[in-house]
């Protein structure tokens, strides 16, 4: 008996057939949105978000990507008063994420990143023509909340980063949001 146990074992060990995944491995997440303040509602400048990230799911639990996101303002009135004012911020880094519950459609996870930042502004109306920048080396971390389609093949991210730099509103920490297709 434990000598069939044992050949069972060694059987399996060696099988060349590959076991099928359970779950997908590949994420491309994207964010595409206004920055909503006074400013929008008094339509003179909506400030955009946008991002795009790459995630390989190594093990069922933790996923591992790449992550760009900038930001930039669109002015929307021009009037007597105005002065031209440019800036554009770019963010890119890594991340990590581990989630419980992987097998559900509803899940947590908690998320970090260590990432470069860039940012960039001009004014027109400055004595001095020379643009002003700054890079920095920041970090976050995220906890959050995932909700899968019957499918799995899209997924919606809802988190809230925690970090050492300031974000688009003017604080350290920002509800934030990601639509993900799976493969």
């Amino acid at each position: 008996m434990s000598l069939g146990i044992y050949f069972l074992v060694v059987f399996r060990s060696f099988s060349q057939e590959q076991e099928e995944l359970t779950f997908v491995r590949n994420q491309i997440g994207i964010q595409l949105n206004p920055y909503i303040n006074e400013q929008f509602f008094y339509f003179q400048i909506m400030n955009t978000v946008s991002a795009l990230r790459y995630g390989y799911r190594i093990t069922k639990n933790i996923t591992a990507g790449m992550e760009f996101a900038s930001s930039f303002p669109i002015n929307i009135n021009s009037g007597q008063n105005f002065s031209y004012f440019n800036n554009f911020v770019f963010k890119t880094g890594l991340y990590t994420r581990y989630s419980i519950l992987s097998q559900r459609r509803f899940q947590i996870f908690t998320e970090a990143s260590p990432y470069f930042s860039h940012y960039w502004r001009e004014w027109t109306s400055s004595s001095d023509p020379s643009p002003y920048r700054i890079n920095k080396f920041g970090y976050y971390v995220a906890p959050g909340v995932t909700l899968y389609s019957r499918s799995k093949r899209i997924s919606f991210d809802l988190y809230y980063k925690f970090s050492n730099l300031f974000f688009l509103n003017g604080k350290k920490s920002v509800l934030s949001y990601k639509v993900n297709f799976n493969f």
